[in-house]
């Protein structure tokens, strides 16, 4: 066996491990398909060339052999296309592969002119063909690398996978045609190294894994306007996350990306986790491109916009943001993008995309605009109590929370109706039954509704203040006091989560309380759901967790240091869960 045979058979190899590797790595059927038949056409090149020149096999037909050269360049320059412009090309994927046309009436014609592999690059019309194909992949990738901040770094490992095809095929061939060498009769002998370059790429941007992904097909019509994107201009993503499970109960085909995965199922929305990479940007947008390209009509919420902006950098999301509005808009889909955590020139110039723009409030601080309305300036104080009773903090709280505040509230007034009675207490049932009718009223309203700006916050209500002095002529102001004390004792009967919170807080410091959500985001519950044995199984993991941090200390003291630790948050935790059975 000479030399050539070897590196070729040594690309063969290559050829097929790339083929599985993308095949079991990828998440994009289609792109994989394309792969693996452009892989399999430079394969079958090898293979024919490495039988024949060992006779192994009979000699091949030259037309044929050239047949599958046109495919393998055509197919090369769909690949590249594709990967370059995956986000569209799922959808007119037909314009693509209209480079497959001229193949079959080239490889007949090949036959009536007497082409063959070895005069494949000469000034004919198949080496016309060839050319073009290899020119449109290189002309793409490198405009590709000079216009865009988002795909540079996959466009560079694309022109070197194309430029290595370009020196092993049409340069090789006519350095062999002036030095009379031996042909490769079509094999290309950088065929894997290009193949390496484009599987690179491909997993670069890989779409992230989704979560209960919903049926192909058009999703059913939500409340928020399609076709176009549209930022929510938040503190925290609350209203972002609260439109996707609202859209996803209507029907509509909903994905949520963000950084962390959800604390709750329950939603029904699918949900992609961003994880921590450079090419998370280029990720996010294969990811949301394909999803709304499957499920037509369907909307994402990019949560985890801000993420992406550190993850990499502000010019390749910002680029990604104007690509997915493309993608919404040829869809008739929705892309939700959360301003939360942007800074002030990142928001700027995201508003100069001139996107629709919805500015919505904080509901924990609506929610005091309404309690204020009824019981004056303790609004706050029955908010943090609640928020004491359920173990949550402030910024944590949305319109979601809103039926246990109620509830709250209520068993508030029912402890201190033993109390205050008669005129009095009919005067505060009044008033909570006010405020609780306006609270319900705040929280059946979606992000299109509290888009349009009437906010609590914002407006006065003239019947509920005058509703209040009424109330302050008969209390006097000693039983609303009464009603704050009631609501203080309530959150006095110190729940698990505060409970919790305190050992680890006690032990560990401000990073205590971090810790302890994101155990309680591995057990997907929410801080008020806690019950005594997720306390317990807490106690374990968090045991697991800090015991392999100490055994990376190199220090004996310190080592000592976060064991007495560990041992003192179990043993409490322990104490915890037996006090409460």
């Amino acid at each position: 066996m000479n030399l050539s045979s070897v590196a070729v058979l040594a690309g063969i190899v290559v050829d097929a491990w790339l083929i599985a590797f993308v095949g079991l790595r990828g998440r994009r059927p289609w792109l994989q398909a394309t792969y693996a038949a452009c892989a399999l056409s430079y394969l079958v090149l090898g293979a024919a060339y490495v039988g024949t020149n060992e006779h192994v096999i009979g000699s091949l037909d030259a037309t044929v052999v050239l047949g599958i050269m046109l495919l393998a360049d055509a197919l090369t320059a769909i690949l590249v296309l594709s990967l370059i412009h995956g986000e569209t090309l799922t959808r007119q994927r037909s314009i693509a592969f209209l480079l497959l046309v001229p193949v079959p009436g080239l490889t007949a014609l090949a036959q009536v002119a007497g082409w063959t592999p070895a005069t494949a690059y000469d000034g004919n019309a198949v080496g016309g063909f060839l050319v073009v194909c290899i020119g449109i992949a290189l002309a793409e990738s490198i405009y590709a690398r000079t216009t865009s901040r988002l795909l540079g770094t996959q466009a560079f490992w694309l022109i070197l996978g194309i430029v290595s095809l370009i020196i092993a095929g049409p340069v090789y061939s006519y350095e062999v045609d002036v030095l009379r060498g031996t042909t490769l009769a079509g094999a290309n002998i950088a065929s894997p190294i290009a193949l390496a370059c484009f599987a690179l790429v491909a997993l670069q941007a890989d779409p992230f894994p989704i979560s209960s992904r919903p049926a192909r097909g058009r999703t059913g019509p939500g409340r928020i306007p399609s076709g176009d994107a549209i930022a929510f201009e938040e503190t925290r993503p609350k209203y972002a996350v609260h439109a996707a499970r609202g859209e996803s109960a209507d029907g509509r085909a909903t994905l949520v990306i963000g950084r962390t995965p959800p604390a709750s199922t329950r939603s029904g929305a699918a949900h992609a986790t961003i994880p921590s990479s450079r090419n998370a940007a280029v990720q996010a947008l294969a990811t949301a491109s394909e999803f709304l390209g499957s499920t037509r009509g369907g909307l994402v919420v990019l949560e985890g916009l801000a993420d992406l902006a550190v993850l990499s950098e502000w010019a390749p999301t910002l680029e990604m943001v104007v690509r997915l509005r493309h993608v919404s808009r040829s869809t008739g889909s929705t892309v939700v993008l959360s301003t939360s955590r942007l800074t002030s020139s990142e928001r700027r110039s995201l508003g100069d995309l001139q996107l629709s723009w919805w500015t919505l409030p904080d509901p924990a601080q609506e929610i005091e605009a309404i309690l204020a309305q009824s019981f004056g300036g303790g609004g706050p104080r029955l908010l943090a109590a609640f928020c004491r009773s359920h173990g949550l903090r402030r910024e944590d709280l949305t319109t979601d929370h809103m039926p246990a505040f109620i509830a709250f509230l209520q068993e508030a007034f029912a402890e201190l109706s033993g109390v205050v009675a008669g005129t009095a207490g009919h005067g505060l049932q009044t008033q909570l039954e006010a405020a609780a009718g306006v609270l319900r009223a705040f929280a059946d309203q979606g992000a299109t509704e509290v888009a349009r700006g009437k906010w609590p916050s914002r407006t006065s209500s003239q019947t509920e203040t005058e509703l209040l002095v009424t109330a302050a002529e008969y209390w006097k102001g000693k039983e609303m006091e009464e009603l704050f004390a009631a609501a203080d004792q309530l959150s006095e009967r110190e729940p698990l989560f505060e409970k919790a919170k305190a050992v680890f807080v006690e032990q560990l410091g401000d990073a205590g309380e971090s810790l302890l959500r994101a155990q309680l985001a591995r057990l997907g519950k929410r801080p008020e759901d806690l019950n005594r044995a997720d306390l317990a199984r807490i106690a374990d993991r968090a045991s697991i967790d800090l015991g392999s941090l100490s055994d990376v200390v190199d220090i004996p003291e310190e080592k000592d240091r976060i064991r007495k630790q560990i041992e003192s948050i179990r043993q409490r935790l322990e104490l915890i869960v037996e006090a409460n059975r």
